[in-house]
Formats: C-alpha cells, sequence, structure tokens
C-alpha cells in the first residue's frame, strides 16, 4: 500500500512537470501594444525605480521628524571601588587642611527626558528637499517607463521588419523553385541550356541562403525584445502584428517644432535639480543661524553604601528649560560651503541651459528625419509595387518563351532591391516616428494610440 502511494506521487510529480514545460513550450502571441504592456508590468526597472520613489517617500518622514517631540531614556548604576578624595585648606574649618572622602559606595540615577524643536532653519528647508527629492524620483519613474516603451517598440519593429523580409523570401523561394523545376524540365527535353538552368539553381541557392540568414537575425531581434521586455529568453514568442497593420502614414507634425518643456520629463527634472541647489544654498545660509529648543527632564538619584537600600531610597528632581545653540566662529567653514553651493547653482543654471538646446536640437532633427524617412519609403513602396509587377510580368512572359532568362533575372534582382530597400526605410520611419514621441515627451499620446 505503502508502494503504490509513493509510485502516485511521482507520477502526479512527472504530470505536474510536463504540463509546466509543455506550457513553456508553448507560444506567447504579442502585439506590440501587449509587448508595452507587459514591459510595464514585468521589466524588474518598473520595479526599481519605484522602490527609490516609495525610499523617497521615506525620507520626507525622517526630515518632518526633527519637528516631532523627542523623547529619551537613561538609566545608570555605580559601584564606586574607591571614592574621590576631597580636600579643604587649612584655616577654613581647621588650622589644618581637613581631607574627605564625599558619596557612598553605590549611587544610581534614572531620567527621561522630552526635547521640542521650536526654530531650526536648515531643517525646515531639509524637509523642502525631501520633497522635491521625491518629485524627482516620481518623474524618474516616468522616464524609466518611457525608456522601456521606446525600447520594447524599437525592438518590435526591428523584428517586425525582418519577419515581414521573410515572407517576401519566401515569395521569391517559390516563384524560383517553380522556375527551377521548369527548366530543368526544358533542360531535359534539351530547350535551354544547362547555364541557364544552372544560373537559375544559383540564385535560388542564394534565396534559400538569405532566408536561412534573415531567420537567424530574427531569432536575435526576438531575443532583444524580451530582453527589452523583462521575459525570460528561454520563452518563445511571436509576433501578432504585421507590416499591413502598423500605421505607417506620415505622422501629423506642428508647424513650428517648439519644445513644450511640460511634456519633457528630462526638461522638468533639469528643473527640480536647479530648485534642489537652491534649496542647498539656502540651508547652507541657514547654518547661520540660532536654533531654538525647550526640554523637560524628570528623573531620580539613589545612594547607599549597601546595594539593597540604593535601589530603594531614591530622590527625584525635575527639570524645565528653553535651550538656544548659536553658532559663532566655525573657521571660515561654513562661509565656504556657502561658495561652493553658490557655484554649483550657477553650474546647475549653465547645465539646464545648454540641456535646453540640446532638447530643441533633438526635435528639430526628429521632425526632419520624420519627414525625409516618409518621403523615401513612400518612394520605395512604389517602387517595390512596380518591381512586383514587372517580376510578375516577366515570369510569365518567361514561361510563355516570349523573353529571355537573363531579362526575368534582371527584373528578379530589381524586386529584391526594392523590397530590400523598402524594409529598411520602412524601419527608419518607424524608429523615427518613435525618436520624435521620445523627444518631444508625448511617447505616452504613442502608447494611447495603438490599437
Amino acid at each position: 500500500m505503502k508502494f503504490n502511494l509513493k509510485g502516485k506521487c511521482m507520477v502526479a510529480a512527472l504530470t505536474f512537470m510536463l504540463l509546466s514545460l509543455q506550457a513553456r513550450s508553448q507560444d506567447q502571441t504579442f502585439s506590440l501594444k501587449g509587448c508595452i504592456q507587459y514591459t510595464l508590468r514585468h521589466h524588474p526597472n518598473t520595479a526599481i525605480y519605484k522602490y527609490a520613489a516609495q525610499s523617497a517617500a521615506e525620507k520626507i518622514r525622517e526630515s518632518k521628524a526633527s519637528f516631532l517631540p523627542s523623547v529619551s531614556g537613561s538609566v545608570g548604576l555605580d559601584y564606586n571601588l574607591k571614592l574621590q578624595t576631597n580636600v579643604i585648606p587649612a584655616g577654613s574649618f581647621s588650622p589644618t587642611e581637613t581631607k574627605l572622602q564625599l558619596g557612598n559606595k553605590f549611587s544610581n540615577s534614572a531620567s527621561i527626558q522630552a526635547d521640542q524643536n521650536i526654530f531650526d532653519k536648515s531643517a525646515s528647508i531639509g524637509i523642502k528637499t525631501s520633497r522635491v527629492n521625491k518629485e524627482v524620483a516620481d518623474l524618474t519613474v516616468t522616464k524609466e517607463n518611457e525608456t522601456l516603451v521606446y525600447n520594447t517598440a524599437s525592438s518590435y519593429y526591428q523584428a517586425l521588419t525582418y519577419n515581414e523580409k521573410g515572407r517576401l523570401l519566401k515569395e521569391s523561394e517559390k516563384q524560383y523553385e517553380t522556375m527551377v523545376a521548369i527548366l530543368k524540365l526544358r533542360y531535359e527535353q534539351g530547350v535551354v541550356k544547362k547555364s541557364e538552368y544552372d544560373r537559375a539553381r544559383v540564385n535560388f541557392n542564394n534565396v534559400q541562403s538569405e532566408i536561412l540568414a534573415n531567420s537567424n537575425a530574427y531569432k536575435l531581434a526576438i531575443n532583444t525584445l524580451k530582453n527589452h521586455m523583462g521575459l525570460e529568453l528561454e520563452a518563445s514568442i511571436t509576433i501578432g502584428d504585421s507590416i499591413n497593420n502598423v500605421d505607417v502614414n506620415e505622422l501629423s507634425l506642428p508647424k513650428n517644432n517648439d519644445l513644450d518643456g511640460n511634456n519633457l520629463i528630462d526638461y522638468q527634472i533639469d528643473q527640480k535639480n536647479l530648485e534642489l541647489k537652491n534649496l542647498d544654498l539656502l540651508q547652507k545660509k541657514a547654518a547661520f543661524l540660532p536654533t531654538f529648543s525647550i526640554y523637560a527632564k524628570y528623573g531620580g538619584n539613589a545612594f547607599g553604601t549597601e546595594f539593597g537600600p540604593a535601589l530603594t531610597q531614591w530622590y527625584d528632581y525635575s527639570v524645565v528649560g528653553v535651550k538656544a545653540t548659536i553658532p559663532i566662529f566655525s573657521g571660515f567653514k561654513k562661509q565656504s560651503q556657502v561658495t561652493q553651493s553658490q557655484f554649483s547653482f550657477k553650474l546647475q543654471q549653465l547645465t539646464n541651459k545648454l540641456n535646453l538646446q540640446t532638447y530643441k536640437l533633438n526635435v528639430e532633427n526628429a521632425a526632419t528625419e520624420i519627414t525625409s524617412t516618409y518621403v523615401n519609403l513612400k518612394k520605395n513602396k512604389e517602387n517595390l509595387t512596380l518591381a512586383k509587377e514587372m517580376m510578375d510580368a516577366s515570369t510569365v512572359e518567361y514561361k510563355e518563351g516570349t523573353t529571355t532568362l537573363s531579362s526575368l533575372l534582371d527584373a528578379d534582382y530589381s524586386y529584391k532591391e526594392a523590397r530590400t530597400n523598402y524594409t529598411t526605410t520602412l524601419l527608419d520611419y518607424l524608429n523615427a516616428q518613435l525618436s520624435y514621441y521620445k523627444n518631444t515627451g508625448t511617447i505616452s499620446q504613442f502608447v494611447n494610440e495603438l490599437k
């Protein structure tokens, strides 16, 4: 009975493992929108930057604690091995000096003290600084999400173009397969020369080699996509979209490409960094101001020549007071810190100015790239259509014997060149769109427009 139970458990475990492996081996079909959604949910960087934002939120609580009451307690137990000797000079109470040992062998103390900060300009600015740091952390989360979207979409488009190229190569393979079969029959019948038959076979082999190379490139693109999605490399995925479903219409650009800093995360972070530099300068200046606090203390002392009574005979006391800490001279340390913060603030101002020019340049370049790549895409799309028509016509004419093999191969070469140019410019245009969305801070609009 025990053996049967053990055997059933082993069978159940093996069945579960097989089902798990089967589930892992099944393809997962992703659209571009599905890839982006998966990335934002599962990529490790999403959690990393969220944790950083949560840590910044806790920093605010920490900085606020400087203006909340603080309570501390202390307990002490002393055993005086040898009491200190005090000397009363001669003439005070007697003609000779008097030596006295004051105190007891055991002395105990216990107290509790509450402190409340009343005025501390530096701590007040520290609270503002922690809040701005939290805003920077939140912006960084948004920026990282935009980067994840950009990387995912870019790698998806890369895989999509290789997929389209593979489809077109398969069409050529079928055409050459038919051509080779016809030429083989004609060669066996003595209608065509062996050189023509061999030339067609060479081109057929070349297409098959291109298919293999493209297949390897597609696999690499899929692996890159999985990496950008945060998906394990062992997973098997396929692309659910096709080139026909991708929006390749001309992107509507504004007449003037003025940068809206409210949309651009990098620009907002620059402004927050400038604000942080200003707060740091104010905090350094606040170090010259005094601080005020109040405190209250209650405690007790106990003494005795023996251990027991020293724990039972207590004499309590209480204190209430106001404390002011006034900085007077720090060896020019604080002044040097203020000067450093002033230079740091000016440096950030210049950096922001340079960055703004760079952001504007990126927008201008992205807009120019979109316009030029779209023009090339339209031309190459038209050329591809014409080359395909020429290839089909030449194939029919060659089958009918009204054209030569050289004309057919020339048409095929033009078709392959047009196909390569089209897929290349298509990828360029899609990436130019992504770059424009990213550089204008409107990549969320791109995601929302996906179907």
